[in-house]
């Protein structure tokens, strides 16, 4: 490749019109792209394994499917089958961790969760989940709230409150 023709992506795998992509390049691409798409889903399935849903203990349910957990987040259930009120509670929007779980769990942009919460608000209909600050007030108030749901992530101290599987 020449100088003028810029120094392309991944030491010289990028073709330009005056050079065609020889075979030995593809194949490089080919394995980069196969060594990068390995890595990111390892790194997905991490950050997922790494969220757990909690709720209090004497809620009445164990799993969830991915769409009843997206209806009690986006404000829609408020209430659980035995009657007792549904109380939601998430970490700042502007954590990390809150991006992770509203990407990862509900399949939604951490904005799209926001900006429900708002309609609920400024219509008059509902009120938005309560915010804590950390992960170990989020641990404490589930385990001291009925009918409290949350996440946090995995870790040992899930004595205190009940782990809720999430199905596909």
């Amino acid at each position: 490749m020449s100088a003028q023709a810029g120094s392309g992506i991944a030491s010289g795998l990028i073709c330009t019109s005056a050079e065609p992509m020889r075979k030995e390049n593809v194949k490089r691409l080919f394995v980069l792209l196969m060594c990068w798409s390995c890595q990111t889903g390892l790194q997905a399935a991490e950050a997922t394994s790494s969220l757990q849903i909690i709720a209090h203990p004497a809620v009445p349910v164990v799993q969830l499917s991915q769409a009843q957990l997206r209806s009690i987040f986006l404000m829609r259930q408020v209430v659980w089958p035995n009657g007792v009120p549904v109380r939601v509670f998430v970490l700042p929007a502007r954590s990390s961790f809150h991006s992770q779980f509203c990407r990862d769990k509900l399949q939604l942009f951490p904005y799209q969760l926001e900006r429900t919460w708002q309609k609920l608000t400024f219509s008059g209909t509902g009120t938005p989940p309560t915010e804590l600050a950390t992960p170990e007030a989020m641990l404490a108030a589930v385990s001291s709230t009925a009918g409290a749901i949350g996440y946090i992530e995995t870790t040992d101290e899930t004595q205190r409150v009940k782990v809720i599987e999430i199905k596909p």
